[in-house]
């Protein structure tokens, strides 16, 4: 036989192996996803990932109290209330640099005068829930306050007076600091408030959270911070640190970790990207598509008072929505390569699947999946609808194909079967 023939040959052969262990690989997590034996936070919280914003990627520590006021006014004009946005998030840079004379904390008088209470009352009062950020460590992130390492009882009792909702801490300034023992005094301190608060975990996935973080938390961060861009960040990627990269890359570490997220506890590949100028609006729908595949909580970040119209379209987008909050709370995952092209695959609980056509590449391609990719028989009649242009596609049998736009998606629904 010669050479080039058998070259081609063992290339087919890896690319079939390759294929079968990706699909091995999404059963089994699908099967201890299934099986429930992972004890989580029984706090009844985040039954399906949270939705809301977050301050931090659009202002940094440049906001204040009439933005956040007018943020939350925005999200319910706009209809992101009405889709099933609940939270909003104020990260860093609301803390006064020192605590009071009792110890607690304290907003800013300058950025937060009427202080956190009457800011959460006010986000109350449009129908929405509050959130807000601490650290782990002896300061936050960037701003110098303080963290709440030592002081977690004193805090979360702050935080449930002021009626907090969703508790965020950081792992800043955390030498010496053990992960597993800091999130564990704050889930208590929460927890022993008696307020039900949204506990996340922003650790950046340094000490391999979804291993332990379960019965701590609601959510954990799997990774570095995420950037407004398709995949810079390479060269610090897989440092230790919280080191910002592309949401591509951050995709790209997901798929090992299906089996330890489910319903009240949740792995979080970081905040949306949604609407911001690094990204395309086809970028921008490419990654809302596969969070959802992903069931990660769908926190934006743009600013919702300036949206365009296909941005709010984008993120208002309920059959997409439904997707990420499914009730059985699956993480879905990656089931075929083909160059560029992807296929990423959901199973929802009324037993059909929403299938991602993943283009990596720079140029429109042809994207297939095929029914046994996504656990199906070839034979199977599958009722087909397009997420994005809300259309039905009619029944169809061994598999799908679509051309899908560089750096883009195709979403769609498979199933059930209907014989």
């Amino acid at each position: 036989m010669p050479r080039t023939r058998n070259r081609a040959v063992m290339a087919e052969r890896i690319k079939v192996v390759r294929i079968m262990l990706m699909r091995i690989l999404t059963v089994v997590a699908m099967l201890l996803a299934w099986g429930g034996s992972v004890p989580a936070l029984d706090n009844g919280l985040a039954r399906t990932p949270p939705m809301g914003w977050n301050s931090w990627n659009a202002f940094g520590l440049k906001m204040n109290e009439a933005m956040i006021r007018s943020t939350a006014d925005a999200m319910v004009s706009s209809g992101l209330k009405a889709a099933g946005y609940q939270y909003i998030i104020v990260d860093a840079g609301w803390k006064a640099n020192i605590r009071d004379a009792a110890g607690r904390l304290r907003a800013d008088p300058e950025k937060f005068p009427s202080g956190m209470k009457a800011l959460a009352d006010y986000v109350h009062s449009k129908g929405l829930k509050f959130g807000i950020y601490t650290d782990a460590g002896s300061e936050d992130c960037v701003s110098g306050a303080p963290g709440s390492w030592g002081s977690e009882e004193l805090d979360a009792a702050s935080f449930a007076e002021w009626g907090v909702d969703y508790v965020k801490e950081d792992w800043c300034n955390t030498t010496g600091v053990n992960a597993r023992e800091a999130y564990s005094k704050m889930s208590q301190a929460i927890l022993k408030t008696g307020r039900p608060m949204v506990f996340s975990m922003c650790e950046w996935g340094d000490n391999q959270p979804w291993e332990w973080a379960a019965p701590v938390a609601n959510l954990w961060r799997t990774t570095g911070d995420s950037k407004d861009c398709w995949d810079c960040g390479r060269e610090t990627m897989n440092k230790p640190g919280g080191y910002p990269r592309g949401w591509v890359l951050i995709l790209d570490a997901q798929p090992p970790l299906a089996s330890f997220a489910g319903p009240g506890h949740w792995n979080d590949p970081d905040l949306l990207q949604v609407g911001q100028s690094g990204l395309t609006a086809e970028e921008s729908r490419a990654q809302f598509s596969l969070w959802a595949i992903l069931a990660a909580p769908l926190i934006s970040t743009n600013d919702l008072r300036a949206m365009k119209p296909e941005i709010r379209d984008t993120l208002a987008n309920q059959e997409v929505i439904a997707v990420d909050q499914d009730s059985q709370g699956i993480q879905g995952t990656r089931v075929r390569v083909a160059g560029n092209g992807e296929v990423w695959m959901h199973p929802l609980a009324d037993g059909s699947r929403a299938v991602v056509l993943f283009n990596r590449g720079q140029t429109r391609r042809t994207i297939r999946v095929r029914w046994g990719d996504i656990g199906g028989k070839q034979t199977d009649g599958l009722p087909l609808r397009d997420l994005w242009k809300h259309q039905d596609l009619g029944i169809v049998k061994q598999g799908y194909a679509a051309m899908v736009p560089a750096h883009g998606v195709v979403m769609i629904k498979a199933g059930p079967p209907t014989n």
